[in-house]
């Protein structure tokens, strides 16, 4: 089997109502799809994480790694990931626009093997034999606390045993919004903290008190992803709340020193980011070395990061929980079955070959960016 052709379909999508975070308001969605062909007459699909300039990662895809990787045959994935790599590894790129492209690469040759071998992917990747994953409803954004106490109560009623919650704007505004979800809530239900990079360390510190004095389940990215004196700051001032991150990072040397120093107690990589499935492998396989737990990142990405962390999250040693985004994005709208949801807090993990979807060409062709 020999690769063919690689097609570059870049989509956007306004969102109705704005998603309002600490660091960010996102107006609206992107996401950029790799489809492989192959001379077997098969094509695989797979997506790269777009929060920015969707032309900069079709141009890397067009421009660097199509060359490298038509004529490759996709079982020969470590290879093609690492041939991906090595093209500007030397010249000083090893994260960023090029390992968001690459990610969609290689989840789109898992995809074709799973096709051509007539395997979900994540039986392909070994699996732990799960075919239903435990999801948490993510994420309840940011406003008052009446407001935000109020979508957690309506999520806790629809089965979900956990919940993720904004926080990264202000102490004491936080304080009050994570009280009320916790009394909205009650004890049975985890509530996560996403800071999104939000706080200095002293800031986040705080939280982190009245976090843990609340129950709350973890902090996440509490400080900016390149803050490692920050970690260790927040780090040494918790006792019971797990710290959480890694959606920011690109590479198991990325991740090497939150996860060799301690300073994190669930890593997150997001496949359409750190590598696809070859990249977020061998993520879980550092974390596995220092029993980190691992919760793969969705958030604000399309269908197929989404199909694909269905897939890596049924294989991966270590596995924690499934982020379930409840927010509404129309670029998860985009496959043909639709999307499995979560019923009582479990979500089904498809068993058709590949990631188990097609594109719905129609809603493609709605949301193909300049249509």
């Amino acid at each position: 089997m020999k690769i063919t052709g690689l097609d570059v379909i870049e989509l956007t999508a306004p969102v109705p109502t704005p998603w309002r975070i600490a660091t960010a308001r996102l107006a609206t969605m992107g996401a950029t799809i790799v489809r492989l062909h192959c001379d077997e007459g098969l094509t695989g699909l797979g997506e790269c994480i777009v929060r920015l300039g969707p032309g900069v990662t079709g141009a890397v895809l067009r421009e660097i790694l199509a060359p490298l990787v038509i004529g490759r045959d996709p079982l020969d994935v470590e290879g093609i990931w690492d041939d991906m790599f090595g093209s500007m590894r030397a010249r000083g790129h090893s994260r960023g626009f090029l390992l968001e492209a690459m990610s969609g690469v290689d989840v789109a040759c898992w995809d074709l093997l799973g096709k051509k071998l007539g395997l979900p992917v994540g039986r392909l990747l070994g699996g732990h034999g799960r075919t239903a994953l435990p999801a948490y409803a993510s994420s309840i954004l940011l406003d008052t606390p009446e407001t935000m106490a109020r979508d957690a109560a309506r999520l806790a009623g629809q089965g979900f045993r956990a919940v993720k919650m904004k926080v990264g704007e202000d102490r004491r505004v936080d304080t009050a919004r994570m009280e009320a979800v916790r009394a909205a809530v009650g004890s049975g239900v985890d509530v996560m903290l996403d800071a999104n990079s939000g706080y200095d360390a002293p800031t986040a510190i705080a939280v982190a008190l009245e976090a843990e004095r609340l129950g709350m389940f973890w902090l996440e990215e509490p400080v900016p992803p390149d803050d490692l004196p920050g970690y260790r700051r927040v780090r040494s001032a918790m006792r019971t709340l797990r710290l959480a991150a890694g959606e920011s990072e690109f590479t198991a040397a990325g991740c090497r020193e939150l996860i060799a120093d301690g300073l994190l107690d669930v890593v997150q990589p997001d496949i359409a980011r750190a590598g696809g499935f070859t990249g977020c492998r061998r993520i879980a396989a550092l974390a596995g070395a220092f029993n980190v737990a691992v919760a793969p990142h969705t958030g604000a990405s399309g269908a197929l990061c989404i199909a694909a962390t269905l897939q890596f999250a049924a294989a991966v040693s270590g596995f924690l929980v499934f982020e379930h985004m409840v927010l509404d994005n129309p670029l998860q709208q985009v496959l043909v079955p639709p999307l499995p949801r979560p019923l009582r807090g479990l979500i089904e993990v498809p068993q058709r070959p590949g990631l188990g979807f097609e594109l719905d060409e129609a809603a493609v062709a709605r949301f193909r960016r300049g249509a």
